[in-house]
C-alpha cells in the first residue's frame, strides 16, 4: 500500500480512491510541491462574527414576533369583551348585529356525512337530510375515493364554489371506513 493510503487510514479517514483529493495526494506521495498554505485565520474572524450577528438577529426577530403575536391576542380579547354586550342587546332587541363573530357571513354552513360500509358498496347520508342517503358500489370507489365524494357533494349540498371543501372531508371518511 502507498504511503499516502497507510496515513490516510492509519488517521481514522477513507483511503483516496479518485478525484482530486487522491490525485493531490499521489502528487504528495511522489515528491511533488505541496499547494501552498492559505493563512485561514483573518478570513475565519469576519465570518464568526457574521454569524453571530445572524444569530442575534434571529433571536431579535424572534422576540418581536412572540411580543406582536401577544399584542394580536390582547386586542382580539378586548374586542370580544366589548363586543359581547353589544350582540345581547341586539338578540333582545330583535335587530341583526352587524359585527360578526369568530365565523365570517360567507362561511357556508356546517354539514356532517354518515358513512357506513356495506356488502355492496359504502352508504353515504348527510346528517339530518335522509333524502340524500345514496350507495356507492366498492369497484366505483375504488376507482376514485375524491371524484366520488366531490361528486356526491355536488349533487346534494351544493357546487364547491359556494360550499367549500366539503367533499374533501367527505373523501377523508370513505377512507377511514374502507381502510
Amino acid at each position: 500500500m502507498p504511503k499516502a493510503k497507510k496515513d490516510a487510514t492509519k488517521k481514522g479517514g477513507v483511503a483516496p480512491r479518485g478525484g482530486a483529493k487522491a490525485k493531490a495526494a499521489k502528487k504528495l506521495a511522489h515528491g511533488a510541491a505541496a499547494p501552498p498554505a492559505v493563512d485561514l485565520e483573518p478570513l475565519r474572524k469576519p465570518v464568526e462574527e457574521a454569524k453571530a450577528a445572524l444569530a442575534v438577529a434571529e433571536a431579535e426577530v424572534h422576540e418581536m414576533t412572540e411580543k406582536a403575536r401577544g399584542l394580536i391576542a390582547g386586542a382580539k380579547d378586548a374586542y370580544r369583551r366589548a363586543v359581547a354586550p353589544y350582540r345581547e342587546a341586539c338578540r333582545k332587541a330583535g335587530v341583526a348585529c352587524e359585527y360578526e363573530g369568530g365565523r365570517g357571513a360567507n362561511v357556508s354552513e356546517k354539514v356532517s356525512f354518515e358513512v357506513e360500509k356495506m356488502e355492496k358498496g359504502v352508504r353515504v347520508t348527510v346528517k339530518g337530510r335522509p333524502e340524500t342517503a345514496e350507495v356507492i358500489p366498492l369497484a366505483v370507489l375504488k376507482e376514485s375515493i375524491n371524484r366520488c365524494a366531490y361528486a356526491f357533494c355536488e349533487k346534494h349540498v351544493g357546487p364547491r364554489e359556494t360550499v367549500g371543501n366539503k367533499g374533501g372531508s367527505l373523501s377523508n371518511r370513505l377512507r377511514a371506513v374502507l381502510l
